[in-house]
């Protein structure tokens, strides 16, 4: 199953620089806007941002460019101290102080996370599962970053199970004091972050994880693009087997998803456009074929969000709005109705039902719209934040929001044990993991 390695990670030389680590990390490279890249740039000349997405520039030519950038700051920060190795092999731990957003407010959680190196497999061959399908337009810009730089710079996410918290028992037994650094993000969360080097704590994680597969939560395109760089240094190298080679590892932050008291997974919702004159009436007389129509006010998104959350434990419900909440649709899905019949692509039970699936699979009947129009976000947007979905909907007579649960663990292991990858946005495992914090050589463990 999974191999789990320890290694010598890069980090910043936090008194070198200033001592704020803040001012150094960074949201993973694919949350990154131009706002947010400038705004990463001005807050300190070694921002891992620079590394992981760095500006294109007037006059860039095959020679120079973002990536030929990207290595130099991570060669010239090394060569300079601004960077440095371990001297010992590490476990890291990362913990993330944060309110989860529910439908009966904020709750304070902590989620606890281990940075280490993870034996690469092509997916689906192993013990890594994917739950979400990619594209290849990052893949491409993740491997030439790998290609110049010869580093990893952000962790894929990853789930593990662990019932009986044998891992956290561990970390407990060597994080008593103060973490190497500490720092607060933009959005209010605590992020801390500490070195393990005993021996023995080590060991025992290894061991712990030994047997267990592990579920990619975010970081698909970039663990993809891991494989392919592996394959390509193994070429180049002439040989089959990486398990002795530092690229044949990928870092990574692997978290207890038996852990309820630290994860939060939040619902991404989706806004139905462009329906036409009409369009909104047929669409729910359309549903009312498959679901038992309830209607109801709401004051709030929030107030939504515990209506559904309350009918759980039933028959999936999803929350249909049009122009504001004096009047939803609660639609439970009718007993009898047979989904895999439905289902022209043929998946489980497990993937039909959960609500993404499952809002993917009617739309496509009443709407009459093929697969690759209901995944690509145009005519279905996919909208993180309940209350933006009532922004766009908000005087239009065009377009529908709909409210979703959000995906449990138990759902989505049952997916990826049988194989299947979710819909695009199923969940949104919250906080992010930020890139920065520690670094891998692919070169040199």
């Amino acid at each position: 199953m999974a191999e789990i390695r320890p290694f010598r990670g890069i980090r910043y030389h936090l008194e070198k620089l200033g001592g704020d680590a803040g001012k150094l990390v960074s949201p993973p490279y694919d949350v990154i806007d131009d706002q947010m890249q400038q705004a990463l740039y001005d807050g300190h000349p070694n921002n891992v941002v620079r590394i992981i997405q760095g500006k294109e520039e007037v006059g860039d030519s095959a020679t120079e460019h973002k990536y030929t950038r990207a290595a130099d700051c991570f060669k010239g920060w090394q060569g300079s101290g601004d960077l440095l190795k371990d001297d010992a092999p590490s476990i890291y731990v990362y913990a993330q102080d944060f309110q989860a957003q529910t439908p009966d407010g904020p709750v304070s959680k902590t989620r606890w996370g281990i940075v280490t190196l993870v034996k690469i497999e092509p997916l689906g061959e192993g013990s890594i599962l994917p739950h979400e399908h990619t594209m290849p337009g990052p893949k491409a810009d993740r491997l030439e970053l790998m290609r110049h730089t010869g580093g990893a710079f952000g962790q894929i996410f990853s789930l593990y199970s662990d019932p009986e918290h044998k891992v956290q028992a561990l970390i407990n037994t060597q994080v008593g004091g103060d973490p190497l650094f500490e720092y607060v993000d933009g959005e209010g969360v605590t992020h801390k972050f500490w070195q393990m080097t005993d021996q023995e704590a080590l060991s025992g994680i290894v061991e712990v994880l030994r047997d267990k597969p592990l579920f990619i939560a975010d970081g698909h395109h970039r663990y993809e693009t891991s494989v392919t760089y592996r394959n390509e240094r193994m070429v180049a190298e002439g040989v089959t087997d990486a398990s002795d080679k530092p690229y044949g590892f990928g870092m990574q932050t692997l978290v207890n998803m038996d852990d309820s008291d630290g994860l939060a997974v939040n619902p991404i919702n989706r806004v139905v456009v462009d329906l036409g004159e009409g369009g909104i009436a047929a669409l729910e007389g359309g549903l009312a074929e498959f679901f038992n129509v309830e209607e109801q006010s709401f004051a709030s998104s929030s107030e939504v969000m515990k209506a559904l959350e309350s009918r759980k434990s039933g028959p999936p419900v999803l929350a249909m709005c049009a122009g504001d909440l004096s009047r939803v649709l609660l639609l439970t899905l009718k007993d009898g109705v047979d989904l895999s019949a439905l289902d022209a692509e043929g998946h489980s039970e497990a993937w039909q039902k959960l609500d993404t699936a499952l809002l993917q699979i009617t739309l496509g009947k009443v709407l009459d719209l093929d697969t690759e129009t209901l995944i690509k976000g145009e005519k279905v947007q996919f909208v993180k934040v309940e209350a933006d979905v009532l922004k766009i909907v908000s005087g239009a007579n065009d377009r529908v929001g709909f409210f979703l649960n959000s995906t449990g663990m138990d759902q989505l292991r049952a997916v990826v044990l049988n194989d299947e990858r979710m819909p695009p946005k199923s969940t949104f495992f919250y906080p992010k993991v930020y890139s920065g914090l520690v670094m891998q050589d692919l070169n040199e463990f």
